[in-house]
Order: C-alpha cells, then structure tokens, then sequence
C-alpha cells in the first residue's frame, strides 16, 4: 500500500506582495495541486454502497472530478474547510484498517502547516524566505507544532476502480481508492491560526519591506485560504 497521500485544499493567493523598488511582483492566481488536475480515466467495479444499491455520496464525486475546491463550494459545506486523507492499494483489509485508525488529531496540524506554507509561498511569488524573513519560518513551524482542535472525520468511502493506460483502452491497474473526509468550521479554524499569526515571534528584525508584506498576508489571509 503506498504511502497515505493528503490531499489539501491549496487555494491560491490573490494578492501581490512587494518586489524590489515599486515593481510589484506576479501575483499567483493559481492553485498549485488542483489547476491542472488531470482524473485518468477508470471504471468503477465496486464501491461502499453499491452491494446496497447506492451510489457514491456528492462529496466523493466531485472531489474526483473537481478537488478539494469542488467540495468546498457545495452548499454543505460553505461555512467549512475541507480535506481528504487518501490511500490506495490492493489490499483491502490494509486499508481498511488505515481508515479505521484515522486519527484527525495527529493529523491537523501537519495538514495546516502545509496549507499555511502554500498560502506564504504563492503571496510571495518566489521565495517566501526573502519575501517575509524568519516570520514564515516561524509560522509554518508554530503551526505543525500547534494542536488543531474542532476538525472531525467527516465521512469516509471506498471505490474498486480499473485504471486505464492514456491510451484509454489498455488496463493499467486496479485498485481501491479510499477517502477520508474531514471537516472543520472556518470560524474555529480561523481563530486557532490568529493567534498564531499574531504570536509569532521572529529572532531578528523585519526590514520595512517584509513587514510590509507580512501584513498584507495577514490583512487577506483567508481569502481563498
């Protein structure tokens, strides 16, 4: 079984930070994991429900189709942030155990400190280092060290499917695909990451030019976080 892959919701920064003299820099309007998406194409053999007549939940099959993005703007789950913990593997049972012992907690805090990384590297549009100095350090490691609280494992589902080959015909692989969803409300998750943000201390002074972009982070920071 590979390697459990997390999958979060990486939305693009949509605002510019400051570049040498008064030449703003691009602004990155891209979302680095989901803009080029690409869902090979498969049939699906079994899934969860399908014994019992069901079809998958609207969760599953818009994150197949559209990430994470896609799930967040259902209507269910507007006022939330949304990931999906995903493995895959011929092994049932080994997956099946791996869904079993999710453990949301453990998790949060490695899937935040990634996300916050994200959001910091695309408002830089080059290298965050130079852009906010050890003020993103700091942030990126006082998030994985922090303990996430209000996110729940949501719902979780798995799908038997047969992979083709790019040529669509020939037969790659198959494999169940499993999802972990897990939610949590923006507002609790907002204000975990404020007080972060605003308790960071750096070991050596911001220049004007870095404070300056620091708080054009902060002032915006959730827009399309």
């Amino acid at each position: 079984m590979k390697k459990v892959i997390l999958v979060l919701s990486l939305v693009a920064a949509s605002f510019a930070a400051l570049s040498c003299g008064s030449a703003p820099k691009p602004v990155a309007t891209e979302k680095p994991a989901e803009t080029k998406r690409v869902v090979p194409k498969y049939d699906i053999l079994d899934h969860k429900s399908m014994a019992l007549g069901g079809e998958p939940p609207e969760w599953v099959t818009v994150y197949t189709n559209d990430g994470i993005s896609g799930v967040e703007a259902l209507d269910k789950y507007k006022e939330k942030y949304v990931f999906v913990g995903e493995d895959s593997g011929t092994n049932r049972s080994a997956l099946a155990a791996w869904v079993q012992g999710f453990n949301v907690a453990q998790e949060m805090a490695r899937l935040m400190s990634t996300r916050v990384q994200a959001k910091f590297a695309g408002a830089a549009a080059g290298s965050p280092d130079d852009e906010y100095g050890r003020y993103f350090e700091n942030v990126v490691k006082s998030v994985a060290d922090a303990t996430i609280t209000g996110a729940r494992k949501d719902n979780d589902f798995w799908i038997l499917k047969r992979y083709y080959k790019e040529d669509g015909k020939t037969v790659d692989r198959e494999v169940y695909d499993y999802y972990v969803l897990v939610t949590i409300d923006k507002a609790t998750l907002q204000k975990q990451l404020e007080d972060i943000l605003n308790g960071v201390e750096v070991d050596k002074p911001l220049t004007k030019e870095q404070q300056t972009a620091v708080d054009r982070v902060k002032e915006s920071f959730y827009e399309g976080f």
